[in-house]
């Protein structure tokens, strides 16, 4: 397999580039041009975040090959304003209040343009059916919906009223937030858009079982791979190997059995992605399997096996609320319904993958750039990992996109740090 040589006209610009057949129009976009403010929220074409326009049509450019496009012209949100003037659609985007989070909006700018310049004046159906395939978790999309329409109504020219109410007086006004433009324009830095020279790639290895004992983990072969900077153990874990913002019981990387599908056994630091991946691949476990728990019910049952040892009956908390009288007030009611409730699990369905990056500084600290809704907690634990003061530890929070509540746990902050200490 050989790389192929392509000529992309991205923003106007014509670019000269070699792509392998495999890489698809995001990771050219992203890794090698930096033109970042293409999203990968999925990568499998389902979430809409990575769209861009070529040759006129919006695509999905994670499930784009690159190869494929040669001499296309490609319209990414880096190259909608001009001479420091929002296009239309980033204005009414501003203006209608259609930004939150952020990371949905540059994709879906790019479906609404793809729209407008086939169809200046489309008409509800008809940008609810150009929007199908972006998603966005905060706005409820009414807000998306009515910039669109302000920008195919309105043309070039928009009213600056929102603006000149926000300056005379803030109390009872629409006031743009201050992020906006960066997000509109696609300027706004998420912890997946860092890059740095010389930056290593980490992979974790993950378990394949719900429930099993850790009988042995074999990580010399990995070691042993060309462009591997360095593959750790929780042996190799200075502080604890435990974290939680309720109780630390979570380990970072598990050694005596893993709990659950998806917990994490090792740490892969190299040279590539890829390569990370390969060595990853390379670590050699052997899982002595044990009875698993699979709900809440079963976790309760007498006979139930114990996730944690020091957790009895599996029961981490027990909350007992009692307010008023009940027995007197079922007794006075003309009507009493009595019945089982159950609610399902809902995901908190940011768009945003957990994504950070660790830098060692001269000094020895540590500094953590990542998306987080607890930075403060993130210093600590992370400290505690690496068996240093906090005051060694810096958090640095990106723009997040999406959370709502759903990242307040440690994912890839202790493990960046980890690595970065290392290499």
């Amino acid at each position: 397999m050989e790389k192929q040589n392509i000529t992309l006209h991205v923003n106007g610009i014509p670019l000269q580039l070699q792509v392998w057949p495999q890489t698809s129009l995001l990771q050219l976009l992203r890794d090698e041009i930096h033109l970042t403010g293409t999203k990968n929220g999925c990568g499998r074409g389902h979430c809409g975040a990575c769209t861009v326009v070529v040759n006129g049509r919006a695509v999905r450019a994670c499930i784009t090959r690159a190869a494929r496009l040669d001499g296309a012209q490609v319209e990414t949100i880096e190259g909608l304003a001009q001479g420091g003037e929002l296009h239309p659609l980033q204005q009414a985007f501003i203006d209608q209040g259609a930004v939150q989070c952020g990371f949905c909006t540059p994709g879906m700018i790019m479906a609404a343009k793809a729209l407008l310049d086939g169809n200046p004046q489309p008409t509800h159906e008809d940008i609810v059916k150009a929007l199908t395939s972006n998603l966005c978790r905060c706005t409820g999309y009414a807000s998306i919906l009515r910039a669109v329409h302000a920008a195919g109504d309105t043309g070039p020219t928009f009213t600056e009223a929102v603006v000149r109410g926000a300056q005379a007086q803030i109390i009872g006004q629409a006031v743009p937030r201050p992020d906006a433009r960066a997000k509109v324009t696609g300027e706004a830095i998420f912890a997946a858009d860092l890059y740095f020279e010389n930056m290593l790639h980490a992979k974790i290895l993950r378990s394949t079982h719900a429930h099993a004992r850790i009988v042995r983990i074999d990580t010399a072969k990995a070691r042993a791979l060309p462009g591997v900077a360095a593959v750790l153990t929780a042996e190799d874990i200075p502080g604890a190997r435990t974290h939680g913002t309720i109780r630390a019981d979570w380990p970072t990387l598990c050694w005596d059995k893993v709990r659950y599908t998806g917990d994490a056994l090792a740490l892969v630091a190299a040279e590539t992605e890829a390569i990370a991946e390969h060595a990853v691949s390379l670590i050699e476990v052997d899982y002595e399997p044990l009875p698993a728990v699979f709900s809440p019910q079963q976790a309760q049952a007498p006979d139930a096996p114990i996730v944690h040892e020091n957790t009895p009956g599996n029961l981490l908390k027990h909350i007992r609320v009692r307010k008023g009288d009940a027995k007197s007030a079922f007794g006075q009611s003309d009507i009493v319904v009595a019945e089982h409730y159950r609610t399902p699990f809902i995901e908190h369905a940011y768009l945003e993958p957990e994504a950070g990056v660790a830098v060692p500084g001269a000094d020895g600290r540590i500094t953590v750039h990542v998306g987080s809704q607890i930075p403060f907690e993130d210093r600590r634990q992370v400290a505690e990992a690496l068996a240093v003061p906090e005051e060694d530890v810096r958090i640095v929070q990106t723009a997040v996109g999406g959370a709502f509540g759903g990242k307040e746990d440690i994912t890839v902050q202790i493990p960046a740090a980890l690595l970065a200490r290392a290499t």
